[in-house]
């Protein structure tokens, strides 16, 4: 079995949750004995890749490509389209929405959907319309269909109710590298990760929040990821009276997983997910998690998760006033956490997507 990835998830995101799902995929085939996986790139800046021998990742490429985005990912999709061409490979995966190679490939192709926020939330994105057009040309095309959860292949059939029976729901799998159990003190801080667009709703959250935060001026809010708090975002935190209590900080992969190890509680109140990682990081590093009791939540965390009802500040101020005062309930929290997180290993993902593989060569 030959499998290619193209190069679109490598050349747009340095970090990020689709690229590292593809990077493990990659890795993970390739560990398998009589299976070959290939992302077809010439040079990337991805952290999850880059230490692949791909033609251009040295001196000279460096050379060539550094801050020269546009000229990345010109030369990145001519080198696929070659690829592509040559035909040797059994399955396409492409990692993202661009339908560039439609008119020139002749095997069989996967698609995994992570979400339908382009579709449930259009006015969120500038791009909206011709991201949506592009995915619907791939799902109709496509041989077969990865949804990473029950949830994301719920809202697929909402909108294209004609490829059920083509979708296959394989949940994400988590890299165990920092699964084992954290011993660093618990620092005094609300951790929030990522966007803060509508639908993650940062907003409400901070408002249902701000009392606890008033109530304990040692009480800190991390937002890790999304960028620096936005004007709207500033006069919100100045008006609750927290400011001095926010901080809004870019991590690393390493400096992430220390700021789930240390913090009192991760809360994910976003209004729709696909899958959601951060939980299985936060699981990962002994953090408990509190989060909305809608989108896939309840299916990915099971009991592990303290949820609650996203579109009401009280119930949300309930859950994280319990997690916060209360050790028991904490730590009841954290080994439900390591435990639910068993039930999602890179070995179980790889091996369901290599079978379904499988099944679309034989198509």
């Amino acid at each position: 079995m030959k499998v290619l990835f193209d190069h679109q998830t490598f050349t747009i995101q340095r970090y990020g949750g689709i690229s590292r799902y593809f990077a493990n995929l990659n890795h993970g085939l390739n560990l398998i004995p009589g299976i070959s996986a290939k992302i077809a790139l010439l040079y990337t800046e991805n952290e999850y890749v880059k230490q692949l021998p791909f033609p251009f990742n040295n001196a000279l490429g460096r050379k060539l490509f550094t801050g020269h985005y546009n000229r990345i990912y010109r030369w990145n999709k001519r080198y696929c389209i070659r690829k592509i061409k040559s035909g040797n490979f059994d399955v396409f995966h492409p990692t993202y929405y661009d339908t560039y190679f439609l008119e020139d490939l002749r095997k069989p192709f996967v698609l995994t959907v992570h979400d339908m926020i382009h579709e449930l939330f259009p006015k969120q994105f500038t791009d909206n319309d011709a991201v949506v057009a592009r995915k619907q040309q791939l799902i109709n095309a496509a041989t077969a269909i990865i949804a990473i959860s029950e949830h994301t292949k719920k809202n697929i059939v909402k909108f294209y109710p004609h490829v059920a029976d083509k979708i296959k729901v394989i949940h994400h799998g988590y890299r165990f590298e920092a699964a084992e159990k954290h011993t660093a003190t618990k620092e005094n801080y609300i951790l929030f990760i990522g966007e803060r667009v509508s639908y993650k709703n940062f907003p409400l959250f901070v408002e249902a929040v701000a009392p606890l935060l008033n109530q304990d001026r040692s009480l800190k809010l991390i937002c890790a990821g999304g960028g620096g708090f936005n004007a709207d975002e500033q006069q919100l935190l100045q008006q609750l009276n927290i400011t001095a209590q926010c901080r809004q900080t870019n991590a690393t992969d390493a400096e992430l997983k220390q700021l789930y190890a240390q913090a009192q509680v991760f809360v994910f109140p976003s209004l729709i997910e696909g899958f959601g990682i951060p939980l299985l990081e936060a699981f990962s590093a002994g953090c408990p998690v509190a989060a909305s009791n809608n989108t896939c939540f309840p299916e990915i965390g099971g009991d592990a998760i303290a949820y609650f009802n996203p579109a009401d500040k009280t119930s949300i101020y309930n859950i994280v006033k319990e997690i916060l005062s209360d050790n028991a309930t904490r730590n009841s929290y954290i080994q439900k956490g390591y435990d639910r997180l068993k039930l999602f290993t890179i070995e179980k993902q790889v091996a369901e997507t290599l079978n379904l593989y499988h099944e679309t060569a034989s198509k």
